[in-house]
């Protein structure tokens, strides 16, 4: 399951959301803080299909390791700091029925110039001179941007199709004098503005920026051969068997709650809720009566990873989320 974020991105007309927010997004209660808990019944296709990426889905950089290394090559991707790495949001792929681990380590590093940028469209943003089309660009420049951009994936790509209006900033950055010699992008742009996703980005350089460009090789390792088996890894890895916890009547009460119709609990908590909220993987909000006052659980004491919940030989997706009315 992937969750990738743009640096700093703002789009209009996009269903954006920042932090975690209740039912109705804190409408429809009282509360001015509270913690809401649904568990979704899930089926072993259902979780494969959401803890993995296809091969297919990935950005072209990406994919194209991905395939490398499933066919027994060592390819190696670059990234310029601060962007996210390659596959950094794609913990399993899966391609021809077959699920792998994925992982990429570094082999080098290189102090290089990096030059900020922005991209910009919507109704009052304008290029006035050349545009180029993203698939004309230098190979060097497509990947450059992919890196800069945290390597988004297909779906995430669409989100220049929907937006009305957005803004993109980041940092292109090459690996050697070679590879930027090549580029079209930097250090000034050849055309005015970008054609990406049926949409004309105004680009503009900003400034350089010193920055540390990683070479990182990719590696892929056979995890599963089928979905059930896919599932049961996952389980074991991100889930927790509610019946090993010797749930009290209150806690059972709040799973069944959840599982019917959603469980939504002001705070401060009760300690039942606390507790649960634990054990399923939430990092615990301790808040003062007057429910302003909020402190988060050290990260020593943080609780793993819950991303499914079995209770009573059923398997559900862990949905809980804190909000602010």
């Amino acid at each position: 399951m992937r969750r990738r974020a743009f640096l700093s991105v703002s789009a209009t007309g996009l269903a954006a959301t920042a932090g975690c927010l209740g039912p109705a997004f804190g409408f429809g209660t009282d509360c001015s803080r509270g913690a809401d808990l649904r568990l979704r019944p899930t089926t072993d296709a259902d979780t494969a299909d959401g803890a993995s990426d296809s091969v297919d889905s990935l950005s072209p950089p990406e994919r194209a390791a991905a395939r490398d290394a499933i066919g027994g090559d060592d390819p190696t991707m670059w990234v310029p700091e601060p962007s996210s790495p390659p596959f950094a949001d794609a913990e399993f792929l899966v391609a021809g029925g077959t699920y792998y681990a994925s992982e990429t380590s570094v082999v080098s590093t290189a102090d290089r110039t990096g030059y900020e940028f922005t991209m910009e469209t919507g109704p009052e943003t304008t290029a006035t001179g050349d545009t180029a089309a993203f698939a004309d660009l230098p190979a060097v420049d497509r990947t450059a941007l992919y890196a800069a951009l945290g390597y988004p994936n297909r779906r995430e790509m669409e989100r220049f199709e929907r937006a009305r209006s957005m803004s993109i900033g980041g940092l292109l950055a090459y690996p050697d004098d070679e590879a930027q010699s090549r580029s079209e992008l930097v250090p000034e742009p050849t055309s005015d503005a970008l054609s990406l996703g049926g949409r004309d980005f105004r680009v503009r350089i900003e400034r350089p920026k010193p920055t540390t460009v990683e070479t990182r090789r990719v590696a892929v390792r056979a995890v599963a051969d089928s979905t059930d088996e896919f599932a049961a890894l996952v389980y074991d890895r991100y889930g927790v068997d509610l019946g090993e916890h010797d749930l009290s009547a209150e806690q059972r009460d709040i799973v069944e709650t959840a599982i019917d119709d959603g469980y939504d609990e002001c705070a401060p908590y009760s300690e039942a809720y606390v507790d649960l909220q634990r054990t399923l993987g939430r990092q615990v909000t301790r808040v003062t009566a007057d429910g302003n006052g909020v402190a988060t659980t050290p990260p020593a004491d943080a609780p793993e990873r819950v991303d499914y919940a079995n209770y009573e030989d059923e398997w559900y997706v862990v949905q809980l989320s804190e909000y602010v009315a």
